[in-house]
C-alpha cells in the first residue's frame, strides 16, 4: 500500500489514467457524442452510417487490403495498454491481456449500443477490432517486460535508490516471469 502511495506510483498512474480517457475519447466521445447531439438540435445534419450496418460478427473472414491500416492502427492504439498497466498494477501477462480484451469489447459495446439508440452510428462494433486490440496489448506487455529487463541491465550500475521513479521502475515484479 506504502508504494502505490509514492509519487512514482502516482506518476504512471496519472499517465495511464490519461491514456484510457483519450482512447475513450479517440474511439466514442469525439464521433458518438454527435448523436448524442442530435436529440437536442434536431435539424443537425450528421452523415454515419445506418445501425443496421454498425456491426460485425464475423472474425477476420471480412478483412480486407484497406483494412490493414485500421488493423494496426488497433494494435497500436492498445500497445500502450499492455505496456502502462503493469506500471499500475501487478497483474501478469494473462490478466493483462484478459483486462485489455474487455476494455476493448467494452468500447466496441459502447459504440453498438450508442449506435442502436441513435439510429445510426460512426463507428462500427467489429470483432475483428477486439482482436487486434488484444493483440496490442499482448504486444504491449512484451515490451513492458522487455524494456523493464533492459533497464535493469543497464542500470546495475546506476544508484536508482536516490530516485523514486527509476526504483519503481527497477522495481516491478512482471518483467521477471512473462
Amino acid at each position: 500500500m506504502k508504494q502505490k502511495q509514492s509519487l512514482a506510483y502516482l506518476t504512471f498512474f496519472t499517465l495511464f489514467y490519461i491514456y484510457l480517457f483519450k482512447v475513450l475519447d479517440y474511439t466514442l466521445f469525439q464521433f458518438q457524442s454527435l448523436l448524442v447531439m442530435k436529440h437536442f438540435v434536431p435539424g443537425l445534419i450528421l452523415n454515419g452510417q445506418t445501425a443496421e450496418r454498425s456491426v460485425n460478427l464475423i472474425p477476420l473472414m471480412t478483412l480486407t487490403v484497406e483494412d490493414l491500416n485500421t488493423s494496426l492502427l488497433n494494435i497500436l492504439l492498445m500497445l500502450p495498454f499492455g505496456f502502462g498497466l503493469p506500471f499500475v498494477s501487478n497483474v501478469r501477462m494473462k490478466k493483462t491481456v484478459v483486462v485489455g480484451a474487455l476494455f476493448s469489447i467494452a468500447i466496441e459495446l459502447l459504440q453498438l449500443i450508442t449506435g442502436v439508440i441513435a439510429g445510426m452510428t460512426f463507428r462500427v462494433a467489429d470483432i475483428n477490432d477486439v482482436i487486434f486490440n488484444t493483440v496490442g496489448v499482448a504486444l504491449g506487455y512484451l515490451v513492458f517486460v522487455g524494456f523493464v529487463r533492459i533497464y535493469r541491465r543497464t542500470s546495475q550500475k546506476w544508484d536508482v535508490s536516490a530516485h523514486p521513479i527509476l526504483r519503481y521502475v527497477s522495481e516491478r515484479p512482471q518483467s521477471t516471469n512473462a
